[in-house]
């Protein structure tokens, strides 16, 4: 259910301005009499940052969250490493449950400043000479509130530099699905930075930015940044999902020391953790103009729903007419080693469909308590839908195995499971999997029905939230289903065998219950 900022418990809001408070006493405390000098900021690093025109203050949810907006690392479900490669920049964040999540940062690792080798033919550049930094985060999430602060040493880039502490603190809400804010102090004491025989080589004053985020629809993210120490606004907009999403942006700086305004134009793609970042940053001052990064997400399994971007979702979904014939198709990515399951009358493969995977909150709820309806709310995906792929994929069979070597709950194919972090064993026969979950993490029902979800999750967001469209997929393989459709004729079978499937668990509360409690003795 979404929250809306008027419904949020007094104590929460208390917790938003004690925290907003916080910070602007700490700009104003620290505060330094620079009119008659120019102010010196620490640049800013990262691609993906820099293409949204500097506007990530509210958005940052990576492992460069730090270098925008610590708060940000408190939105990571997995670990993330990224590497910028045409700024020389390491970023490594990681959650530990019921902490937090910690971050590391180390910027112009580049020998020359430039990516491999200093070269004309080199594209790929960086506008920022030396200016060394590492840094160490911390954030968690209190309530509706993400808070995070950093603290590191900075370098100027001569020989003789010593290194100068820095400390920065931010904060970061969310009310609703469609707005959220965030607030970053870089700085807090300024810092200089000095060479061994004393002399001024480097400051950087004070900065406090504020940012916004505007999500008007499911695929479109308006984010905007106002920098009150140095005036600049930043703005940029983004179009996409997860898996892919372009965006364009722009900087208007209000300042004689930099330019007045420049824009910026890329895209990020993200499959399977794997992710890439690109910026063209048109900017006047810069030699090296192409922007590049890459990075990994790693350890267990990452809910989506809190930053899945599916269309559509809740749309109720058509009833499936079935082919009349059905050719025989190569094995699927993760597959069902089930046949039709003997259901009672109400439940047939040509039952119409008349609700959606998350149009529940009219029809009485299982119990709260059990932990398949935990998981339910976490990955935003309807609890009987969830038992019904799990009635066809594996029956509740948790060391179940298909002829073609699906195994477990979710029935998670050798090479799916590894790409979604779970160990798996390169067999040499697929189909005499190592049943034990110590060796084969297929076979443990709480990592294989995460990682089935997670999958599940992509598929949606792949599809445009087309449910039928996933659950064929899931069945047959992605590279057998096209975003606009049709199904292959087994897809179509098992969709409908899976919908009729969960439309019976909604009309059935006793066998829900009962279905709910075979899968609440395996999480356990």
């Amino acid at each position: 259910m979404k929250n809306q900022l008027s419904t949020l418990p007094y104590r929460k809001r208390g917790l938003l301005l004690i925290a907003t408070i916080f910070l602007l006493f700490a700009y104003f405390l620290g505060q330094k009499n620079t009119s008659s000098d120019p102010l010196n900021l620490r640049p800013e690093v990262g691609t993906r940052g820099i293409g949204l025109g500097g506007a990530f203050i509210s958005g940052a949810d990576d492992a460069t969250s730090p270098l925008w907006n610590p708060a940000g690392l408190a939105a990571l479900q997995r670990g993330n490493l990224i590497y910028d490669l045409s700024q020389g920049a390491v970023s490594l964040a990681y959650p530990i449950k019921s902490i937090g999540t910690f971050g590391i940062n180390f910027l112009d690792l580049n020998r020359g400043d430039r990516f491999l080798i200093d070269h004309v033919a080199n594209p790929i550049g960086s506008f920022e000479l030396g200016n060394n930094q590492a840094l160490l985060s911390y954030a968690r999430k209190f309530g509706p509130l993400q808070l995070g602060a950093s603290t590191g040493y900075s370098r100027a880039p001569y020989y003789g530099s010593l290194w100068a502490q820095n400390y920065d603190v931010g904060v970061l809400t969310a009310p609703n699905d469609h707005f959220a804010i965030g607030i970053r102090l870089r700085d807090i004491s300024g810092v200089t930075i000095r060479h061994r025989n004393g002399q001024v080589l480097q400051t950087f004053d004070q900065q406090l930015a504020l940012g916004a985020v505007l999500k008007p629809h499911p695929i479109i993210r308006w984010h905007n940044r106002l920098d009150i120490t140095s005036p600049s606004l930043g703005t940029s907009l983004e179009i996409g999902s997860e898996t892919i999403a372009a965006r364009v942006g722009s900087t208007f700086a209000f300042s004689d020391k930099a330019p007045s305004q420049s824009w910026s134009l890329g895209f990020s793609l993200n499959q399977l953790g794997k992710q890439l970042h690109y910026t063209y940053l048109n900017q006047e001052n810069l030699e090296h103009r192409h922007l590049v990064s890459i990075g990994m997400s790693f350890g267990g399994t990452q809910p989506t729903s809190q930053k899945s971007d599916v269309v559509a979702l809740s749309a109720p979904q058509a009833p499936i007419a079935e082919s009349t014939t059905e050719t025989q198709q190569p094995k699927p990515r993760i597959e069902s080693t089930q046949q039709e399951p003997n259901a009672p009358p109400a439940y047939t493969s040509q039952a119409p469909i008349s609700k959606s995977a998350t149009e529940t909150a009219t029809i009485e709820q299982p119990n709260s308590t059990y932990k398949a309806v935990q998981i339910a709310k976490q990955y935003d995906i309807d609890v009987a839908l969830i038992l019904a792929i799990i009635h066809a994929e594996s029956n509740f069979n948790p060391i179940a195995v298909s002829k073609n070597g699906a195994g477990g709950l979710m029935q998670m194919m050798p090479e799916t499971a590894g790409e979604l972090g779970l160990t798996v064993p390169k067999y040499q026969d697929k189909r005499k999997p190592k049943l034990d979950s110590h060796i084969d993490e297929r076979f443990d029902p709480h990592k294989n029905l995460h990682a089935g979800l997670t999958y599940f999750k992509m598929l949606l967001e792949k599809y445009r939230g087309n449910l039928t469209l996933a659950l064929g997929a899931y069945n047959v393989g992605p590279g057998k289903v096209k975003v606009a459709g049709p199904l292959i004729s087994s897809g179509k079978k098992y969709a409908n065998r899976v919908l009729s499937r969960s439309q019976h668990y909604r009309d059935n509360s006793a066998q829900m219950e009962t279905d709910l409690k075979r899968l609440e003795a395996l999480l356990k």
